[in-house]
């Protein structure tokens, strides 16, 4: 699996500690799981790139120069009266008005705010997400805060929260297994901003790592399987040119029939069984 061509191909103008960090992290991630499969490794990194503008933004830095940005960012914590001019260029006491009395932070004067504002690639914020977090990776990040803008331990901190975080029932990691970049984006981001963007990022991530959806999968697709992965082969076999019928999840008779045609002509055992080898001839996921 090459972690560093993947993020390379994410994100161009990574700098070198976040391909230094993710080797050093390595052991971490796959006690994790995100190295489980090459979806989960691509999630993550196109998440991640995403939200720390390709690795080059790992400590919020809440810096504001003009009024009317701060206020359309923030403008909700000055309708009590706060003067949005004292906050700028002074991002800890903007850290510690926004962040103040939530997410296990003290009131404003704590410096809870500032303290622990979002740091990492996916951008860990506030007080009770640094103990719970902490608690998860074995590292204090309450009574140090800045490890988390450290590469390896923010490629763990990353992993931890694809790993526990959950919508609709299922981890960021078990989405991801599906291939469904929205339902990742929803449990990194509380929506969808930059579902395209991110979309792109987790698709050249997984090109450049070779990937294919169930490449490290237990079990192949054969006929009578339906959902997802097998929309990816029909559409992935019509663009080789072989026809499995219409492109609706189900692996009938047509697309085994295509799948052998394919098997022959890439000189594989041509058994209408599509593990890992005819993944790998069929080539990466188009986007």
């Amino acid at each position: 699996m090459n972690l560093d061509a993947a993020i390379r191909a994410a994100a161009p103008i990574a700098p070198q500690p976040a391909l230094d960090g993710i080797v050093a992290a390595k052991d971490e991630l796959t006690r994790l799981g995100a190295l489980k499969t090459l979806l989960r490794a691509a999630n993550m990194i196109g998440q991640c790139a995403d939200e720390s503008t390709q690795f080059t933004r790992i400590d919020e830095s809440l810096y504001y120069t003009t009024e009317d940005r701060l206020v359309a960012v923030f403008g909700r914590y000055f309708r009590n009266g706060a003067n949005p001019t004292a906050f700028l260029r002074n991002p800890e006491r903007l850290a510690n008005l926004v962040y103040a009395n939530r997410l296990g932070n003290g009131p404003e004067s704590s410096g809870d705010g500032y303290r622990f504002r979002g740091r990492g690639y996916l951008q860990l914020t506030g007080r009770s997400n640094y103990r719970s977090f902490g608690t998860r990776i074995g590292i204090d990040l309450v009574a140090d805060p800045d490890l988390a803008i450290q590469p390896k331990t923010a490629w763990i901190i990353a992993a931890a929260f694809l790993d526990s975080r959950k919508r609709a029932g299922k981890t960021a990691f078990q989405w991801a297994d599906l291939d469904n970049v929205e339902m990742v984006t929803l449990i990194v981001n509380g929506g969808l901003n930059g579902l395209a963007q991110r979309r792109d990022r987790t698709t050249l991530a997984l090109q450049a790592l070779g990937g294919a959806p169930t490449e490290t999968a237990d079990t192949p697709l054969r006929i009578g399987a339906e959902g997802r992965e097998v929309e990816i082969l029909q559409r992935m076999l019509t663009i080789k040119g072989d026809t499995p019928g219409p492109i609706d999840g189900y692996f009938g008779t047509a697309t085994e029939t295509a799948v052998k045609d394919f098997q022959a002509a890439s000189g594989l055992a041509a058994d209408g069984i599509v593990g890992p080898r005819t993944w790998r001839a069929l080539g990466p996921i188009p986007a």
